[in-house]
């Protein structure tokens, strides 16, 4: 009886899925449309395929039974170039632009933990993101000293790293 609910919310959400990216496509290709006919000398948007994507992601905690999820991710395309400036020939304009979320939605699961200590609960809850929305934005340029893998940071240990981070609104 558990395996045929499990699996009947599984095809309830998949069926959520599939008309949410029917009416946005629908949605998209009006944006389209319009983007066309907004200025032919603005080639900023030519290319331009940014998506929000059904995924599956495994939620994992140590000690913890790995759980598949369904979830989402941004993928696509933006349009990038670097051309002489207008205005100023000496001078080029770039324009790097990335498939981002613009938006983001927050889901609270709870993982089995069949190794866990003696007072402690069998059940973890976890907390992971997904985008709302996805569009093509400015890239953000990261420097690399900056990026450190989370077991020399000390937090692999420590479970989900959103306890680590600030929300911040996105614009």
């Amino acid at each position: 009886m558990f395996f045929k609910l499990e699996n009947t919310k599984c095809i309830l959400f998949w069926n959520l899925v599939f008309f949410f990216f029917m009416a946005r496509g629908i949605k998209n290709k009006v944006k389209a449309e319009n983007a066309v006919l907004s200025d032919e000398n603005d080639v900023s948007h030519i290319g331009d395929d940014c998506q929000v994507t059904p995924v599956i992601h495994v939620l994992q905690y140590p000690g913890c039974v790995p759980k598949p999820i369904p979830s989402f991710a941004c993928v696509g395309r933006c349009a990038s170039y670097i051309q002489v400036s207008g205005s100023k020939i000496w001078q080029m304009e770039r324009s790097c632009m990335c498939c981002q979320e613009s938006g983001e939605r927050e889901a609270a699961v709870s993982l089995f933990c069949p190794k866990a200590k003696h007072g402690e609960r069998k059940f973890k809850k976890v907390l992971t993101k997904a985008p709302l929305e996805c569009m093509c934005r400015p890239c953000t340029s990261i420097e690399e000293s900056g990026i450190v893998p989370q077991e020399i940071a000390g937090y692999s240990d420590e479970g989900p790293l959103n306890n680590h981070f600030r929300r911040i609104a996105l614009q």
